[in-house]
Formats: structure tokens, sequence, C-alpha cells
């Protein structure tokens, strides 16, 4: 079955399940996290998740961090991950504003799998180009999402 994918902002994290606020509607909802997500992530409160919405109770698919840029390095944003370590971001193609020290914003830690990426903007905690950020992100969590799955 395709995903239906929407955003939404982690409020309340448990073991198995979140409160999240979605960011189209404002709504809160617990949803589940599917399978695959709950063995390989951990969500916190404030990170942006995307939803599949097709199950009967939505589930988590995909998070991003929420970081603050420490610093730029020319088109680089450079942010602190979870362990204190400085890690340079690349821009999401296209993204409408250009990050600054001090900004909070949205991001992916590659690691291993891809480039961290700076996927947007937050203002007072939520995306400030869901729009953008949904049709750029999207595709790339379904990608995401069918590889964990394969495994």
């Amino acid at each position: 079955m395709p995903m239906k994918l929407t955003l939404a902002i982690a409020l309340d994290c448990f073991p198995t399940e979140c409160r999240v606020q979605l960011v189209d509607s404002g709504e809160t909802q617990t949803v589940h996290y599917a399978a695959p997500v709950q063995a390989r992530l951990k969500i916190y409160p404030g990170q942006l998740v995307a939803l599949d919405t097709n199950p009967a109770i939505p589930e988590i698919v995909y998070r991003w961090h929420y970081v603050k840029v420490e610093q730029l390095k020319g088109d680089t944003a450079v942010i602190k991950d979870h362990q204190g370590q400085l890690v340079e971001l690349v821009n999401a193609p296209g993204l409408p504003e250009t990050p600054q020290v001090g900004d909070w914003v949205f991001a992916t830690l590659g690691g291993n799998v891809a480039p961290s990426e700076l996927f947007d903007i937050a203002v007072d905690g939520r995306p400030a180009h869901p729009a953008f950020l949904s049709d750029y992100a999207f595709p790339k969590v379904e990608e995401f999402y069918q590889k964990i799955m394969a495994r």
C-alpha cells in the first residue's frame, strides 16, 4: 500500500507510541512507531516526524533532528550532534531560505547512509516551509522506509 505522508512535531514520546501535533492542522493525536523505525530511531519531543496516515492508527516512519546552527562555512551550516560533535549539513537543494547562526533547523545526521542534510529552518519549533519540505523529503522518506523494510 502506498504511503500517505504528513508532517508532525513530537510532543511526548514513549516506548511504543508518541503524542504528536500535526503541522498542517495543529491537531494532536497519539500515533505508533512503525516497527522498523521503533527498532532503529529514538524519537524525542520537538523533533519533526513523518507520519504514514494509511494505517488505522498512523505510524511514525521517519524523523528529523531539531538542532541549532552553531556556525556557517560558506553554504554549509554546522551543528552539534547529540554527542556534542560538530557536523556539517548540506542544504536541501532549493531550500527557500539560507540558515543563519543561531537558527534552529530540522536536519538528518546521515552517518554512513547519506550525507547530513538541512531540510528546513524552524520557526517557533515548526518547519518554516512545510510544503517545500514535504515535496522534497517525502520521496526520500519512502525510499528510506523501503530500504529498512527490505532488511
